[in-house]
């Protein structure tokens, strides 16, 4: 409650100069914008198709990410207000206006166009138009922005804050999302309406070309960086199935696997043939020998018969030759001639034989004919029996040599089809990044093609209400509260004692009094200056007073203490003194210096009062008695003990 009356006196001090100080503001205020121009604004809307429109990745129009709703149209927003843009609108915009020969209310009013005259001169318009082409007065002014960046006319247009193709203007556009719908609206403020009205008109298609820009230059690299990858990829597959082509052709391959099978069934059919006529020479062998035991009378006789030596030998040849064409070429017209010829080799050699032995019998007295016939046949079985193990003992040779060319070649073949399937899988996966690339391309094309201008900018007819009396209105309470603000601020970071209200509150000690300055009393009108020091002296001693024990002997002894010179002890002491006086009291002041006591390093020593001065204080009700500045001077701690009360005076 004290420190709230204690602001509130501090605000009553300063009201005065507070309405002073406010009133002055608001005139100046008022004075200098009496001839603000008035604005209009134009607004436009354009549609995103964000969160609800269809996409090449999202064509259902599912529900979309928040935060990256969000991230996109933050980023659409910021590529609106980045310097690029926005320099590219006031140049397009001055490309128009360079074009206009004339002013116009569509197009620029009269002050506009006197100003552009005034910062471009007849020459630099003649350098920088170019007649029916904007496009080609665009370039041109872009040459002369880079090329005479410092000079002064640029300076003027492009980075004036009054000049409507400067960034510092156009950057004051307003750029907001409609609530949580697909819109944004852009909103600009400019003096003139015509002016107002283009510049959203051209940020609109500058906005929009720059969205698909950045959007397809962001996957352009991506796109052309997968087709190289898919084509080096394609490459080395032909490379991998070429390899694999001129493997197959030089070793004669058509289909590895059908052949290892055919190879390996004509194998399998080999054995069990050969193991059959192994069995079957075995028992040809044993008739042979068995026979050829039954005829051994007659065997001398026949085995230097040369002529039928020679055709055993000769039908011998035959059939080794019909067992090579049944094992490997199967040609049935030749097959049938040798078979012929071989029949009648035996036939003749059955005759010979019959012709040779007719009357002969074996030793059991068999007929010998009946002998040599089952011999002649036996002895020609074997012999095409052993013709044919002969042959197939080559075919598995040739089978052995087989095997081994083949498994060389079958993992050869294996490492180059693995080669191709790592080369194809890796292709495969390239042309499948490669066409996300393009679906993503075509989508980010489809996106920023999707940015409509649902809302055309508008030409504005009518000026914004002016805001002069609201900036005089501001200007007064600004001005009107900074000042007690001020004052508020320095009175809290003011830590002098100010009152003794704040003294007892530093100190921990009890405030008994505050002495104010006599020019203070003797100013307040309504208020008897004597009568009023009277009551607050005598306020002030009742306090004092109250320390004097019942009984006590005079004098009352008082000590005024200080703790710098010219805090007040003497001015207190004589007005103490005074008020004493008026009510009867014998008081005695014991000062310092001239006509007191002397002030010296003795004076520490000092145990009583008496040593001070010759006057019987005895003989005095009460003793005032100034004790020098504490700090700045020697002073007696006994006669602070001795003492009846120590008043601490200080100044505030």
């Amino acid at each position: 409650m004290t420190n709230l009356i204690h602001f509130i006196r501090l605000l009553q001090r300063n009201l005065k100069w507070m309405f002073a100080l406010a009133i002055l503001t608001s005139v100046v205020v008022f004075w200098f914008t009496r001839n603000t121009p008035k604005e209009y604004q134009s607004e436009t809307e354009i549609f995103t198709g964000i969160t609800s429109g269809l996409s090449i990745e999202n064509v259902d129009g599912g529900k979309t990410d928040f935060f990256a709703s969000n991230n996109a149209f933050d980023n659409l927003i910021n590529i609106i207000q980045s310097r690029q843009t926005l320099q590219e609108v006031g140049m397009r915009l001055l490309a128009n206006h360079l074009m206009v020969k004339e002013p116009s209310l569509e197009v620029i009013s009269q002050e506009s166009f006197d100003q552009l005259n005034e910062w471009i001169n007849a020459e630099t318009r003649a350098k920088l138009v170019v007649a029916g082409d904007t496009e080609a007065t665009y370039q041109n002014i872009l040459t002369w922005y880079k090329n005479e960046f410092y000079a002064d006319a640029v300076g003027m247009v492009f980075n004036s804050g009054a000049s409507p193709y400067s960034y510092k203007s156009i950057k004051n556009i307003t750029v907001m999302r409609v609530q949580n719908s697909d819109l944004l609206r852009i909103s600009y403020l400019w003096t003139d309406p015509a002016i107002a009205q283009q510049t959203l008109e051209i940020l609109n298609h500058v906005f929009i070309r720059m969205v698909a820009d950045i959007k397809v230059a962001q996957t352009n690299d991506i796109v052309a960086y997968f087709r190289k990858q898919v084509s080096m990829a394609n490459d080395r597959l032909s490379v991998a199935e070429e390899k694999l082509k001129i493997f197959k052709t030089e070793n004669r391959v058509i289909n590895y696997g059908e052949q290892t099978k055919s190879i390996a069934m004509m194998k399998e059919y080999m054995e069990d043939e050969y193991q059959k006529e192994i069995a079957a020479l075995a028992s040809e062998e044993a008739a042979v020998r068995k026979l050829e035991k039954q005829l051994s009378v007659n065997k001398e006789m026949l085995k230097y018969s040369e002529n039928l030596l020679s055709k055993r030998q000769t039908l011998a040849d035959i059939n080794s030759k019909i067992a090579v064409l049944e094992v490997y070429l199967n040609d049935e017209e030749t097959l049938s001639n040798l078979r012929n010829e071989a029949a009648k080799l035996k036939a003749e050699m059955s005759n010979d034989l019959l012709s040779r032995m007719e009357y002969s019998r074996t030793t059991e007295g068999v007929p010998v004919n009946r002998i040599l016939e089952e011999w002649l046949d036996n002895t020609l079985a074997l012999d095409r029996t052993k013709a044919r193990i002969k042959v197939y003992e080559n075919r598995k040779v040739y089978f052995n040599d087989l095997y081994d060319e083949f498994s060389v070649i079958g993992s050869t073949i294996g490492k180059i089809e693995r080669e191709i399937s790592i080369e194809e899988k890796n292709y495969l996966e390239l042309l499948h990044s490669l066409n996300l690339a393009l679906m993503r391309m075509s989508s980010e094309t489809l996106a920023s093609d999707g940015l409509q201008v649902t809302v055309a900018p508008f030409f504005p007819l009518s000026p914004l209400p002016s805001k002069r009396m609201l900036l005089v209105m501001l200007s007064f309470i600004l001005t009107f509260a900074l000042p007690f603000v001020w004052a508020v601020a320095k009175d809290l970071l003011d830590l002098s004692i100010k009152s003794g209200v704040r003294l007892a509150k530093f100190s921990g000690a009890p405030h008994i009094g505050s002495l104010p300055q006599e020019r203070l009393v003797t100013s307040l009108k309504s208020v008897d200056a004597d009568k009023f020091t009277s009551q607050y002296l005598r306020l002030i001693w009742s306090k004092i007073e109250s320390q004097k024990g019942a009984g006590e002997k005079k004098p009352f002894v008082v000590n005024l203490v200080s703790l710098r010179k010219t805090e007040g002890k003497s001015y207190a002491a004589a007005k103490l003194s005074q008020e004493l006086q008026k009510q009867g009291l014998h008081v005695y002041s014991l000062t310092t210096g001239e006509g007191g006591y002397e002030v010296n390093q003795k004076l520490s020593q000092v145990t009583k009062l008496e040593e001070l001065t010759s006057e019987p204080l005895n003989e005095y009700d009460v003793v005032l008695v100034e004790i020098p500045a504490l700090i700045d001077e020697p002073y007696s701690k006994n006669l602070l003990k001795t003492s009846h009360a120590n008043i601490v005076v200080t100044w505030a």
